[in-house]
């Protein structure tokens, strides 16, 4: 896949025939990442904690300690849950973050960090953080160290690393540096997000096997694994709807995914997958921050807009004590993810692209994008049908100071009158405009096409801005008639 520059337009050509898929599974126990009670379309839910002028963590306040304010106006709490333990833990942590960096995993990369900055917020002063990454060796972007700031920069290392992926051998590396540091009783937690899919040969072939050893070395350092699944663009697809040796592709998979559950189930730790993590990595991570350390407070409201993004929805905490200070505030709010929720499965799942709501084009417009069906072409197997998508760089992730480094994905599907999948996209391509670019009007141009037998059909396409989930969707009567 090539993204060039040509004046006036960036153009991304791209025709990727590879497939694969992630799925979930069955009979790995894992964490719930929401509370399916409280995941109303209309509520807020804020997780914190709370400090001191010297730092401590203050676990003992109520509802009536608080007051939130959103965009400027007061909001009565509708739930409110103090911190799990009553006091705040005491011992040292050594917490190790390990961030799977091979390029099947970059989509989603930009949430992962972004959550795991906001964590270290909600960590105490005596915690020794490390921040590492994998590709086929273990990274290290940042040695255990108390400084929050030192860690929170690390993080950004992880943005430009590809490879391959070698969870296991990574996970061996990082316990080896972790034995012998601390006292006996400090506890050790490392928290490792992958989409699981190792392609080492012990990995791939023995993945179950190569879980045991880890889990043996972990146990031996006294060490808690949690772990997130996230999933894997190594799954970008064009072609029919229906491709032989699917199933086996999907054995392979779950095999892979069930064993690096087991990392965290046999070492007490949480499992977190599903398209939830994507969706909101912030709550994921809340989760295990407050299993960890049992620290947030929670507290909830209802909105009278729903459907305004976290940047457009201005909210402040306020504790109503002075020495008291407000403290990584994570945000899971009522946003169209959940209806958009198909559409990121979409992206990751074979299965969910085929069950794309039929009125999209009439729910999402939120990035300023236009769709231009071209003239159609005989192809040796069909009717070729061009088509191409642009991008105005205004309505998207960055500034015209900065520039603007973003990724897309672009989902889509080809029905017969009956209403019958024929061929169905799934692709990734990232944007890098420079701040010179923008101010000359350049605009990002995507290119593809789709090959049908001759007919006429209903294209249905929508484009995600993945660091945003910001979506613009289209929905055609396209003719694959040759004259």
């Amino acid at each position: 896949m090539k993204f060039r520059a040509l004046f006036p337009f960036c153009v991304c050509s791209c025709l990727c025939v590879i497939l694969a898929q992630i799925i979930s599974f069955a009979g790995a126990q894992e964490a719930s990442t929401r509370d399916p009670i409280r995941a109303q379309v209309n509520v807020v839910t804020l997780r914190f904690s709370v400090r001191s002028a010297d730092g401590a963590f203050i676990n003992s306040f109520a509802e009536k300690d608080f007051e939130v304010f959103e965009n400027g106006d007061l909001r009565k709490i509708a739930f409110f849950d103090p911190p799990r333990s009553a006091t705040p833990a005491s011992g040292k942590l050594w917490l190790a973050f390990l961030l799977d960096v091979s390029g099947s995993t970059f989509e989603t990369r930009a949430e992962e960090i972004l959550a795991a900055q906001k964590f270290l917020e909600n960590v105490h002063s005596f915690t020794q953080v490390g921040v590492f990454g994998f590709t086929d060796r273990l990274l290290v972007f940042q040695d255990f160290t108390s400084s929050r700031e030192a860690a929170g920069k690390a993080f950004q290392a992880a943005r430009q690393h590809l490879g391959s992926t070698a969870v296991y051998d990574a996970l061996d590396s990082l316990i080896e540096r972790m034995r012998g540091r601390g006292a006996a009783e400090d506890r050790k937690v490392v928290i490792v997000v992958s989409d699981a899919l190792d392609q080492t040969p012990r990995g791939k072939d023995q993945p179950h096997q190569r879980a045991e050893e880890i889990i043996a070395q972990a146990r031996a350092v006294n060490v808690n694994f949690y772990t997130i699944t996230v999933p894997s663009a190594a799954q970008l697809y064009i072609g029919p709807a229906s491709e032989e040796g699917v199933r086996t592709r999907n054995a392979e998979a779950k095999d892979r995914l069930e064993a690096f559950a087991k990392l965290s189930q046999a070492t007490s730790g949480k499992h977190f997958s599903g398209f939830e993590v994507v969706l909101d990595f912030e709550d994921t991570l809340a989760s295990i921050n407050d299993d960890i350390l049992g620290n947030l407070y929670t507290l909830g409201f209802y909105t009278d807009n729903p459907y305004l993004s976290k940047e457009e929805r201005a909210i402040r905490l306020k504790v109503k004590h002075a020495s008291a200070q407000i403290s990584g505030i994570f945000q899971n709010t009522p946003q169209r993810l959940f209806a958009k929720k198909s559409f990121i499965a979409a992206l990751f799942d074979n299965e969910a692209l085929s069950r794309l709501p039929k009125d999209l084009h009439t729910r999402f417009r939120e990035i300023g994008a236009d769709l231009d069906l071209l003239q159609t072409r005989r192809e040796p197997d069909g009717v070729g049908i061009p088509f191409r998508i642009k991008i105005s760089p205004y309505s998207i992730r960055g500034t015209d100071r900065q520039g603007i480094r973003t990724q897309f994905g672009i989902i889509g599907v080809l029905l017969d009158r009956e209403g019958k999948e024929v061929v169905r996209l799934r692709e990734f391509f990232r944007v890098n405009l420079e701040p010179k670019q923008i101010r000359q009007g350049r605009a990002v141009i995507y290119t593809n096409k789709l090959v049908a037998p001759p007919g006429i059909y209903d294209l249905k396409i929508a484009v995600l801005e993945m660091e945003t989930w910001k979506m613009t969707a289209f929905e055609n009567r396209v003719k694959a008639i040759i004259d």
